[in-house]
């Protein structure tokens, strides 16, 4: 039966891991020296390595020549391990066994010794999808488990688990797998598979992949369904990627102020199935590319997997000043965002396109002022060649007049708010309590000023500690005939 690439070329020791050299080595560490702990946390996001690590980890404490940090792979303990079958190995799912009654089962269960092995390793995947009162009933088995009974957790979000649990455990951090090391995994694959791959084909691979080492197997093993031969163009095809020299050719577009050439370049990436946000990351990426390559070189460690060749790394990254690429990396960021909450979003990355083909009509706000107050508002000459020349009103004086209100304002000093004339007898903390009460502000600085009425309250209210009144406007019963007339009353809340 055929076993897919994920499958096949998993690691099975420490020293075959790609890319959490650091987690391997701890853990290694951790086996010769004895000191194994009873519950281990991985975090990281997928397709790097933590279920993985895991299996290899019971591997080695459960092997027959172990507690080892070499697991042999050959005895019954280790494949049955490496194959999930193992009776002593329990692997969970925490998003389909989140209850309450699925950890009363798992407790039970850990009291019992090991059918045939050392240690019962629980390894509960997504651990975070467990309910809190899961999570309350794991937490006096998980301190203090049986001396049998290891634990292992892993997790994409971190943030959603307990601090009672992540207290009670080892944490691993696993990163991301570098772009260097997922092409370097793809090549020895693809001689192990007499695969014969097209020059920077593994490049993108591991790009898409954005750091996981699943995805980049599977999209690998569904490019090796073409046949030996692993070209270029089905690797775009298959993971809707815009070709290296289409960007390239926007680029120089870009450069050369070439509008027309630049949308051309957009349209046919589009046409070929490319959607709008994809390209916008792509073409953002290529830009990230030439902005490290500006200020740390094109044969830097960070530029693996490059969509551009070195010479054209080289030669573009030079033509852009670097706050012009961060201007234009910001501007498809935010095309890409009202792409996703329009309808239309290629309208949106065209104009995105279009302030990028126009670099030189961009100036520092201050230069622009002073080129329009000095000219009194007469055209500046940016403009990009064949554009009309076009005459509105004239913004100077309104510029002038502008800049002086401004100047005008930096100049004046900031005065500190008025406060208000307190009543003999009232303090500000009683004040802000009056205020706090009042049905409104007017009607409290209308019964505030009433200075004897104000001063026979404040004696009663020292002499008893009466509570902060509350002041509304109520019609007397007189005049109630005569709407608009109101008189201001003083009720004590505790009436």
């Amino acid at each position: 039966m055929y076993v897919v690439f994920a499958r096949k070329y998993r690691p099975q020791r420490f020293e075959d891991i790609v890319g959490q050299d650091h987690i391997a080595k701890t853990l290694q560490n951790t086996i010769k020296s004895g000191r194994v702990a009873h519950a281990y946390l991985f975090c990281g996001s997928r397709g790097v390595g933590k279920t993985t690590v895991a299996r290899i980890l019971a591997k080695a404490l459960n092997c027959k020549e172990g507690p080892t940090p070499r697991p042999c792979c050959q005895c019954e303990s280790c494949l049955r391990i490496a194959t999930g079958d193992d009776l002593d190995v329990i692997e969970i799912d925490g998003a389909s066994n989140r209850l309450v009654q699925d950890v009363e089962v798992l407790r039970n269960n850990a009291r019992l010794v090991p059918a045939r092995s050392r240690f019962k390793v629980y390894y509960i995947d997504e651990v975070h999808m467990l309910s809190g009162h899961a999570f309350n009933a794991l937490l006096k088995t998980l301190e203090e488990p049986p001396e049998h009974v290891k634990f292992i957790f892993s997790t994409t979000d971190p943030q959603k688990l307990p601090e009672t649990v992540k207290s009670r455990c080892q944490r691993f951090d696993f990163r991301r797998i570098s772009d260097a090391d997922i092409v370097g995994y793809l090549e020895e694959i693809c001689r192990k598979e007499d695969l014969q791959v097209e020059g920077g084909a593994l490049g993108v691979i591991a790009r898409a992949a954005r750091g996981s080492m699943r995805d980049a197997l599977g999209t690998l093993d569904q490019l090796a369904a073409f046949g030996n031969e692993v070209h270029m163009q089905d690797v775009l095809a298959m993971l809707g990627a815009v070709d290296r020299q289409v960007l390239s050719r926007i680029v120089d577009a870009l450069s050369q102020e070439d509008t027309a050439a630049a949308l051309a370049g957009v349209h046919e990436a589009l046409f070929a199935g490319t959607d709008v946000e994809d390209f916008a990351d792509q073409l953002s990426q290529y830009l990230r590319d030439l902005l490290v390559a500006a200020y740390c070189g094109e044969d830097d460690p960070m530029l693996a997997g490059a969509m551009a060749d070195t010479e054209t790394l080289k030669r573009q990254c030079r033509i852009f000043a670097p706050d012009q690429l961060i201007y234009m990396i910001q501007l498809l960021r935010e095309a890409k965002l009202r792409a996703r909450r329009d309808t239309t979003g290629r309208i949106a990355l065209e104009l995105a396109i279009i302030k990028m083909s126009r670099l030189s009509e961009l100036a520092p706000v201050q230069e622009a002022l002073r080129e329009l107050a000095g000219s009194g508002g007469a055209a500046t000459g940016r403009r990009a060649s064949g554009a009309p020349q076009e005459r509105g009103p004239n913004p100077g004086p309104a510029l002038r007049r502008m800049t002086e209100k401004l100047e005008k304002a930096k100049r004046r000093p900031v005065q500190a708010p008025k406060q208000p004339d307190l009543p003999e007898g009232i303090g500000q903390d009683r004040y802000r309590q009056i205020m706090a009460c009042a049905e409104s502000p007017e009607a409290a600085q209308d019964a505030l000023a009433e200075g004897p009425l104000m001063k026979a309250f404040a004696e009663a209210d020292k002499a008893l500690g009466l509570n902060p009144v509350r002041l509304e406007k109520r019609v007397s019963r007189e005049k109630q005939e005569e709407p608009g007339e109101e008189e201001e009353t003083i009720e004590d809340e505790n009436d």
